[in-house]
């Protein structure tokens, strides 16, 4: 099964979904706490993406890391939608513990 999780592949989604949202790279870099040199980058696939790089750019697009890694949607994005409020918040602080832990995997 061909995945497309080149770093080509993956700056070609993160490129589609920043201009589909109207963002510019600085706007991202400044959303996951980069430069615009390193989004240009990623954007071209001449750097590959660290495991918090991808959960941090997936977050500021609205999509899902699976996404990002093969340009589709996962379940647990569905699953989501379904929680309620105290859940998606619990949800949240420990996404927002792991990007703060995952800061220096960029």
């Amino acid at each position: 099964m061909e995945t497309n999780t080149t770093p080509a592949e993956i700056g070609k989604r993160i490129f589609a979904r920043r201009r589909q949202l109207g963002i510019t790279q600085e706007a991202l870099a400044d959303a996951v706490e980069t430069t615009p040199q390193i989004i240009s980058n990623y954007e071209r696939g001449e750097r590959e993406l660290k495991a918090g790089a991808i959960v941090r750019i997936a977050a500021a697009l609205h999509v899902s890391v699976d996404f990002l890694l093969t340009g589709t949607e996962s379940v647990g994005i569905q699953l989501s939608e379904s929680l309620g409020t105290q859940q998606k918040q619990q949800l949240r602080d420990i996404i927002e513990k792991f990007l703060t832990f995952s800061k220096t995997d960029m």
